[in-house]
């Protein structure tokens, strides 16, 4: 089965944390543990959209999963975030909340494996809301485990009956 990880590409919305907008998507979708976002506020939030990937275009989407690499600020031990998957009316797909501590680490929700296809995928949306003890949210992304689309089995091509030119080339019979 194949698999393609997509990031986020921008920003719809977000608040309390050290950067905003490009910056922001730039911190969290760079593959890079060490550039993070600090929570500056005890209110945070930020709404990501995701690129699309062309590879499971018209594909059968078997699974999503998403992960978010992070690590608490401040004096606090452990922070968390409720992390959120919603389709593009807004619906939530998955909400689940995850637990940090002082080191960096990924954490993953669970596989989501119904009421997907390409199109639903291309316009999904990730929501992190972290608590109020303070986090560094260094990556978010998303999993998408997917069946290709069958390609066609027979190399011939059907004639029905008429008169055709052939303008160049060759034709084997």
């Amino acid at each position: 089965m194949p698999t393609v990880i997509i990031r986020p590409d921008g920003v719809e919305s977000s608040s309390g944390f050290d950067v905003s907008g490009a910056t922001l998507v730039s911190r969290v979708n760079d593959d890079d543990t060490g550039t993070i976002a600090t929570q500056t506020s005890t209110t945070c939030e930020a709404t990501f959209t995701l690129a699309n990937d062309s590879s499971y275009s018209g594909a059968t989407i078997d699974s999503i999963r998403l992960s978010v690499t992070g690590l608490t600020a401040g004096k606090a031990s452990t922070c968390e975030a409720t992390c959120t998957i919603k389709n593009a009316s807004g619906t939530d797909l998955q909400s689940t909340t995850h637990t940090f501590g002082n080191t960096t680490s990924t954490q993953a929700g669970a596989d989501v494996t119904s009421g997907l296809d390409s199109s639903i995928v291309d316009g999904l949306k990730i929501v992190i809301d972290p608590d109020s003890a303070g986090m560094r949210l260094a990556e978010v992304f998303l999993t998408v485990n997917y069946t290709a689309a069958a390609a066609a089995t027979t190399p011939f091509i059907g004639f029905n009956s008429g008169k055709y030119k052939i303008v160049a080339g060759k034709i084997k019979i």
